[in-house]
C-alpha cells in the first residue's frame, strides 16, 4: 500500500530499504565474532527489525519489548511505560536495541539504563529515524537511518493510534487529510 496520494512522503520505500541494508552492514562489521541479542521495541520497530534481520547475515537471538511514551497521541507524555521482557537475559551480553524513531530520548534512555542495570556488557541502538530537535534526554545512537525534522511521521511500522503501520513509505501525518478520509 502506498501513501503518496494522501500524505506527504518524507522517505520513499526504496530509500528506506537501501539505508536499512547499509545499517545492517555497519552492525555486521561492528560485531564480527559475536552476535548481540536483538531487542525490538514494539510495535513500531517490527517492520524495521524484520528488514534489518534479513540483511544482517548472522543468526541472532531476538526478543520484543513494549515501551512507549506516546500512547494514542502525537506528542510524548513524558512518562515511559516498559512492559515485561519475558525470558530475556542480557547479563554479560551485548544488546542491540532496535527502535523505529528516537524523539525525546526518554524511551531509549530508560531501556539502556534497564539493560545495563541487568548486567548487559553494552547496549547499542539502531534506529530508523532520529528527531534530534525534540531531544530532552541526550542519548547515544550508534546506528541511525535518517535524521528528520520535527514532524509526526507514520508508515513503515510507525502508527497514529494503531493506524497506518502498513504504509510502505515514511510519511508526514496530517490530521486534516486523515479526517477528510483521504488517507
Amino acid at each position: 500500500m502506498t501513501a503518496s496520494h494522501s500524505f506527504r512522503v518524507l522517505l520513499d520505500n526504496s530509500t528506506v530499504l537501501r539505508r536499512v541494508r547499509e545499517l545492517a552492514a555497519s552492525i555486521g562489521r561492528d560485531f564480527p565474532a559475536e552476535s548481540p541479542v536483538g531487542v525490538i521495541v514494539i510495535d513500531g520497530a517490527r517492520m524495521f527489525a524484520r528488514h534489518l534481520q534479513r540483511h544482517l547475515g548472522k543468526a541472532m537471538e531476538w526478543h520484543e519489548i513494549r515501551a512507549s511514551s506516546y500512547g494514542t497521541g502525537t506528542t510524548s507524555s513524558g512518562s515511559v511505560q516498559v512492559g515485561s521482557q519475558g525470558d530475556l537475559c542480557v547479563a554479560g551480553r551485548s544488546v542491540l536495541l532496535v527502535e523505529d524513531i528516537v524523539d525525546t530520548g526518554r524511551t531509549i534512555a530508560a531501556l539502556r539504563e534497564r539493560f545495563l542495570a541487568q548486567g548487559a556488557k553494552e547496549v547499542r541502538v539502531a534506529t530508523l529515524l532520529s528527531k534530534p530537535s525534540r531531544r530532552v534526554v541526550e542519548v547515544e545512537l550508534e546506528y541511525v537511518g535518517f535524521e528528520i525534522p520535527d514532524e509526526f511521521v507514520i508508515g513503515f511500522g510507525m502508527d497514529y493510534a494503531g493506524r497506518y503501520r502498513e504504509l510502505e513509505e515514511v510519511v508526514v501525518y496530517e490530521e486534516s487529510r486523515a479526517a477528510a478520509g483521504e488517507a
